[in-house]
């Protein structure tokens, strides 16, 4: 075990400057400060909750208007019948 850990005696301490530390904890900051506010993200979200609720409503009538155009286009006889047994 001792013959994997003799590499790590030559590791050196790394000198670096003393401002590099304010750097990144500056910049943690400036990121932290670049949230969405969560009144735009609620209303982000409603709107894409109403978006869905009008397109299920859209998609559930055209469905029934469909189907009730082809009962009145049977009743005239405007679509061909192409059963042979009838």
């Amino acid at each position: 075990m001792e013959d994997f850990l003799k590499p790590l005696d030559d590791i050196k301490r790394v000198d670096v400057a003393s401002f590099l530390f304010t750097r990144i904890q500056q910049r943690i900051q400036n990121e932290l400060g670049n949230r969405v506010s969560i009144k735009t993200a609620y209303s982000i979200a409603a709107s894409f909750a109403v978006l869905f609720a009008l397109n299920i409503f859209i998609v559930v009538n055209n469905k029934s208007s469909r189907v009730e155009g082809n009962n009145i286009a049977q009743a005239f006889h405007l679509i061909p019948n192409n059963n042979l047994y009838e």
